[in-house]
């Protein structure tokens, strides 16, 4: 799971980083977000199935 969780910390930061923009891309940062979620949700179901 060491790789998920640096593609999570990855988007989180890029996250950041486009809403610290003054004209960031709000479309970019909505996708991103609902992609984060989605790896999140991921992960925690496969952490429940391991276990």
């Amino acid at each position: 799971m060491g790789e998920i969780d640096k593609t999570i910390d990855c988007i989180c930061e890029w996250i950041q980083k486009e809403l610290s923009k003054p004209c960031g891309r709000p479309e970019a940062v909505s996708e991103m977000t609902k992609a984060l979620s989605e790896l999140i949700s991921v992960k925690a179901h496969a952490e429940a199935i391991l276990k």
